[in-house]
């Protein structure tokens, strides 16, 4: 008798439990989530867990949050071999910069080499895409890095918006606006993409 209600006492307390948890599970309970209301709490609410489970699976939030990103950059690269290389690189772009916006601590795990490995995996699948899409790989590979180094600036400049804004003041202390193209990336792509689109018409023509 007892065993019984022992046995009934851990089926109530499974109740509802995921029979199987794998790291991606909770990666795709956290991109459900998004990365803008991440938390681990939240994660595991989702899974109907207790948040020191995920911890057998993941480091923390910043780990998850590192995971996530490098989940939404693989779904960004899902375009058929042979797309134009132009829209392969803007759609990488919004896909970054939209990252970063989400949460400007992605900023930091990149200064400092997390998830590095991941990136380079990212870095030469999306530069075979760019050559597929009719670049040579010199400027498929010039793309890439100017690109980013737009995406990431922009992203940056957007984190520090509002610390711009207490220190943007007239002479008399009244608030001056901001440049509107404070934060985007959007621009100075597009000049990318024009200079790499005459780069290579001019390599064509001397071939």
């Amino acid at each position: 008798m007892k065993r019984q209600a022992r046995r009934h006492s851990a089926e109530r307390r499974s109740s509802g439990r995921p029979k199987t948890l794998s790291r991606d599970a909770i990666v795709d309970a956290a991109c459900a989530i998004g990365l803008e209301r991440l938390e681990m709490a939240c994660v595991a609410e989702r899974l109907n867990t207790g948040v020191a489970t995920l911890y057998g699976y993941v480091k923390g939030r910043e780990h998850l949050l590192q995971l996530v990103a490098d989940r939404l950059a693989m779904k960004a690269l899902a375009v058929e071999a042979g797309t134009d290389w132009r829209v392969v690189l803007r759609q990488h772009a919004e896909m970054c910069y939209s990252t970063f916006r989400s949460d400007p601590a992605l900023i930091c795990n990149l200064i400092e080499g997390r998830g590095d490995d991941e990136e380079i995996v990212y870095g030469r699948k999306l530069v075979a895409l760019l050559e597929a899409g009719g670049l040579k790989r010199p400027l498929a590979v010039a793309a890439y890095i100017e690109a980013n180094q737009v995406i990431i600036g922009a992203a940056v400049m957007l984190a520090r918006r509002h610390v711009l804004a207490r220190h943007s003041l007239d002479e008399e202390g009244n608030p001056v606006p901001l440049p509107s193209i404070l934060g985007d990336y959007r621009p100075a792509l597009e000049r990318i993409v024009k200079s790499v689109a005459e780069h290579g018409a001019s390599s064509a023509a001397l071939d």
